[in-house]
């Protein structure tokens, strides 16, 4: 039965929300400008960037059959988190509920009342269940295996200065031991709970898809790579 959604971690089936029609499996837009050049045939493509995508919408149609949770359903389905669909297993997506909720007909006691729910998604697909890599040798391949580049959080042990190389990406840490965590989503270096970003020179790391060969010279005796794996 593809009869749900989870939503902050729980089942709407737990409130008494039954799915009726699942969304459509879809890819987001990249974002590009068409500007028309004179002189020129068709238009001139400009991308913003490498995997830049723009949010999208997702709506499930659903049936409430138990009115008695209704006012912690109201509490629940609000704000923003993770999202993941009956029909689209394996991994979720960062959302934010966006449309008001039509709830008059529960409130006048009919059953079975229909409403649409809406997510403005964020652009990627990202995977469940992976398990963080250990590095401990300069020169290590790793893989990502979704379609577009990850930005991973990086747990780097140092016994000194180093220059690290990942994928593409290149940056130096300075003045610290021990570990440094480098959050690429975040776009923050700590360690423990002090930022450190002043002493990270050069490019927050990203996992391109397919290898990516992780390198470094100084002080790094392991990393420890969360990747945040995902797809479109």
């Amino acid at each position: 039965m593809e009869s749900w959604f989870e939503w902050k971690g729980e089942r709407c089936t737990e409130y008494g929300i039954h799915v009726v029609r699942q969304p459509e499996i879809i890819r987001p837009n990249e974002r590009v400008t068409f500007t028309a050049v004179p002189g020129r045939s068709g238009t001139l493509t400009l991308q913003e960037g490498w995997d830049v995508y723009d949010d999208f919408l997702l709506s499930v149609e659903c049936a409430v059959r138990d009115t008695a949770q209704l006012n912690a359903m109201l509490a629940w389905l609000k704000g923003s988190d993770k999202v993941t669909f009956a029909n689209r297993q394996g991994g979720f997506y960062f959302a934010h509920i966006v449309n008001q909720i039509p709830f008059e007909q529960v409130l006048r006691g009919r059953s079975n009342c229909r409403f649409t729910l809406t997510f403005r998604c964020q652009p990627f697909f990202y995977l469940t269940g992976t398990e963080d890599i250990t590095v401990t040798a300069s020169g290590t391949y790793v893989t990502n295996p979704g379609m577009v580049s990850s930005e991973p959080k990086l747990a780097i042990t140092l016994a000194g200065d180093a220059e690290i190389t990942v994928g593409g990406s290149y940056f130096t840490l300075n003045g610290l031991t021990g570990i440094v965590t480098v959050d690429t989503a975040l776009m923050e270096t700590y360690q423990d709970y002090t930022s450190c970003n002043s002493h990270l020179s050069g490019d927050y790391p990203t996992l391109l898809a397919g290898q990516n060969i992780i390198t470094w010279t100084g002080g790094v005796t392991k990393i420890v790579i969360t990747p945040h794996w995902r797809m479109l």
